[in-house]
């Protein structure tokens, strides 16, 4: 084999240098898409997307964490301040594209542009350096929208680490109140409960147990939440409508908490109350059978859970005496 010329060679090894400094470069961080906010206390932030991976940081309800991809439908890839790994979807509330973050961010990059605009090509409003603190207010398509030195524009947000922060919010006026404190009066009195009727209505209900979730899905093949619903009482005669928020709307007396009995349906919304996302049926004693996720099937919940009970919406009573 011919031997390669000394200069050639160096070209070679310089080459290869530089393609792995310009790899290493590009990993220094993940860009952020969307934030959500802790719903619960102890929500474990893992290596990876099983409950049997290492934990790397616990984190606190109310903690802001930076959306990096959507793993499937039960985990998020999430940065809080500098931590990288997965946690669970169904213990965050608040999830969205953050127009009215409010968080600190630390550039972790030297000579990082902040610019007009969400776009490489976009004006230049400051260069800066690593270890500077911004004001971080919005996300955007993997910009942060951010505010320092009297100037607003966007970073990088591979090039930046949130360091702490407030919860993110789908509007100005937007609070970090449970969704259910969205019905802002009084109830009026529960009808009375046909209580036989809506006891056989649970228990029917409890015989889909292990059923499959399939999104559409209103038959024993493949459940979603409120197709789950609507095909159980289609069995004794009721038709109620098929989406969750129309049934909430439209279908029934929306009744209290504290009025529940078992056959009432249970509504929740994991966007701060923005949109009602989930339904279930009541069957006593706090807990409610729902068709609940791909990887989870039909199950039974509990309404006093963490994660419930910051998602509550609010209750409709279908049957009544």
């Amino acid at each position: 084999m011919r031997k390669i010329a000394k200069p050639l060679l160096i070209i070679i090894t310089l080459s290869i240098l530089a393609s792995m400094f310009t790899l290493s470069a590009s990993a220094s961080g993940k860009k952020a898409y969307g934030a959500a906010t802790v719903a619960g206390p102890g929500l474990n932030l893992r290596s990876g997307p099983d409950t049997t991976q290492t934990i790397l940081k616990t984190l606190n309800e109310g903690d802001i964490i930076v959306i990096l991809e959507r793993t499937n439908s039960e985990w998020f890839y999430i940065n809080h301040q500098g931590v990288i790994g997965y946690v669970k979807v169904e213990f965050l509330r608040d999830i969205l594209v953050a127009e009215n973050f409010n968080a600190q961010g630390r550039v972790t990059g030297d000579k990082v542009n902040i610019r007009a605009k969400p776009d490489y090509e976009s004006e230049h409003l400051g260069t800066y350096n690593r270890g500077t603190v911004m004001t971080v207010i919005g996300i955007n398509n993997g910009w942060y929208k951010v505010k320092h030195d009297g100037k607003t524009g966007y970073l990088r947000s591979d090039y930046m680490e949130i360091v702490s922060g407030q919860s993110a919010s789908s509007g100005a006026g937007s609070s970090n109140t449970s969704p259910g404190s969205a019905v802002s009066h009084p109830l009026p009195p529960a009808p009375n409960p046909n209580i036989e009727l809506g006891q056989q209505i649970a228990e029917y209900a409890l015989q889909f147990l292990g059923y499959s979730y399939v999104y559409g899905g209103a038959s024993p093949s493949g459940f979603d939440c409120s197709g789950f619903v609507s095909y159980v009482y289609k069995q004794f005669g009721i038709q109620i409508t098929r989406t969750a928020s129309s049934q909430y709307n439209n279908d029934g007396v929306r009744i209290a908490k504290s009025d529940l009995v078992a056959g009432d349906l249970v509504y929740f919304s994991s966007n701060g109350g923005a949109s009602i996302t989930h339904v279930g049926m009541y069957i006593g004693d706090s807990e409610f059978v729902h068709a609940s996720t791909p990887s989870a099937g039909v199950i039974i919940s509990r309404l006093d859970s963490t994660y419930y009970m910051n998602v509550w919406y609010g209750a409709v009573r279908i049957v009544s005496a």
